[in-house]
């Protein structure tokens, strides 16, 4: 705390910020922002909100506004959604930028301008007010013609988008993808999940509102979107007025997917390279996303068959063919319908190979949905290897154990907690036509045990399980 700061006292999920206050003046905070009634300590200012969450992004948005702006405006585009959030997001930024627009990214995976880079000390998909809005503020003084975003659900009902209004930018697009189980152990059911969901939709006036009515809850949130709302019917066949759908054969394979979009304004190709029938889902929300923001058909089309993908997201891992290469891809599939998708997407594109999965857990997370992504795992994989995956505070092996519980008796499955020897174990008991999927790390490039975080990237460890089983066993 610095001498002369603001202490913003918030009601954290496991802390209490209003706690701190004496600390914090004591510390040298000169103004306390506190909930009315809340603030115990004598002779400082104090701000009272009913929403200090809310305050917070409002006072970071006008603090960080720069005074010598770009005249043009800056559009806001949103994605939100349990899966394909963060695909959906670069698709729409790759289909910007191919149309000549400066763009800026703010996501899971990282986030940029250009060519820069921005680093953090946060690994939220959406960042905390005072990372957002700098980031966002920063965009704009460079010139950003647009900044796309993914929100999750922490980020809106933790009022990180409450000061948008202030950054004046207008929010063009907001992308809802699809809704499944996660999170329950902050929003405790789906129904409180579903509508901090919604607020991106109701409350924060997107112009146009893209939304994957082939999803229960997206043709949910279609009846109540009002004005703006396109529905995009992602598994094909189409019927409402104005919707969008992918139509004729769905072709499908290792090279990635092809369809033709359709929708009453533009009937054109589709051909993307990245495999998997979620990337048919994906692409036809971003293509659409793109449309209603007046990039031509053309351009779109062209776009994306040149998208190759996104770090940790039905990646594969390129190996040296020279010697041994197996068929392995990385993706960040860590709930039930993301592992569901992932393994039917891979059997579809090469179903002739064994299906081996490796995937765990994270600890501290929603625990209910270990057993039924054991189960998953059992049904869709020919192997399933269970190990770890950032258990954090909780122990490895009482993670597995609840995992296991869903496995059933029999089923082809290794248990192999450590999972750089899970990997090497994949690798060197691999066929050339076997497929091996590590699932849950995605784009991350570290383990976090006991808390600590230390480095872990699943691309070396791959490369170097195969130099060994070459070493051991050739080119075989």
């Amino acid at each position: 705390m610095e001498k002369g700061s603001l202490f913003i006292a918030i009601r954290g999920t496991r802390h209490d910020g209003h706690d701190h206050i004496a600390e914090a003046v004591g510390a040298g905070a000169a103004a306390v922002a506190a909930e009315p009634g809340r603030c115990r300590a004598p002779g400082v200012p104090v701000i009272e909100s009913e929403n200090t969450r809310r305050l917070c992004s409002r006072l970071f948005a006008a603090f960080y506004a720069g005074e010598d702006m770009p005249e043009h405006k800056t559009r806001l585009v949103a994605v939100t959604g349990t899966n394909g959030k963060t695909t959906v997001a670069h698709m729409i930024r790759h289909i910007l930028m191919y149309a000549g627009f400066r763009v800026g990214l703010i996501g899971t995976v990282g986030t940029s301008f250009g060519s820069r880079e921005y680093e953090s000390d946060y690994t939220m998909t959406t960042p905390p007010p005072e990372e957002f809005y700098r980031i966002i503020w920063d965009m704009i003084g460079s010139g950003a013609d647009y900044i796309v975003f993914e929100a999750s659900s922490h980020g809106i009902a933790q009022e990180r988008l409450a000061g948008l209004d202030i950054v004046g930018a207008e929010l063009s697009a907001a992308v809802f993808t699809n809704l499944t189980p996660e999170h329950m152990d902050y929003h405790g059911g789906m129904e409180d999940y579903f509508s901090v969901k919604c607020r991106l939709f109701t409350e924060y006036g997107p112009r146009v509102k893209i939304i994957n009515t082939a999803d229960p809850y997206g043709e949910r949130l279609y009846a109540l979107a009002g004005d703006g709302a396109v529905a995009v019917d992602t598994a094909g066949g189409g019927g409402g007025v104005g919707s969008v759908y992918p139509s004729g054969t769905v072709m499908m394979g290792a090279a990635g997917v092809e369809y033709t979009y359709v929708s009453r304004d533009a009937i054109f190709p589709i051909s993307c390279r990245v495999p998997g029938r979620y990337t048919v889902y994906n692409s036809i929300e971003a293509a659409a996303t793109a449309l209603s923001l007046e990039v031509d058909p053309v351009t779109v089309r062209d776009a994306l068959g040149t998208f190759c993908g996104v770090r940790g997201r039905m990646e594969r891992v390129r190996c040296d063919t020279t010697k041994f290469s197996p068929h392995v891809f990385i993706d960040f599939a860590h709930t039930p319908a993301a592992l569901s998708g992932l393994l039917s997407s891979l059997r579809e594109a090469e179903p002739c190979g064994r299906i081996v999965l490796l995937f765990g857990c994270g600890g501290d997370r929603d625990r209910t949905k270990r057993a039924v992504m054991g189960r998953i795992a059992a049904d869709g994989a020919d192997l399933t290897i269970v190990t770890s995956d950032n258990s954090r505070t909780e122990r490895a092996s009482d993670i597995i154990a609840e995992i296991m519980k869903g496995v059933p008796s029999g089923a082809a499955c290794e248990v192999i907690p450590d999972r750089a020897e899970a990997i090497e174990y994949a690798i060197m008991n691999a066929t050339p036509k076997d497929v091996i999927v590590l699932a849950g790390k995605g784009h991350e490039s570290y383990e976090d045990v006991g808390g600590v975080k230390r480095g872990f990237d699943e691309r070396k460890i791959v490369a170097a399980a195969v130099e060994k089983r070459y070493a051991l066993y050739g080119g075989i």
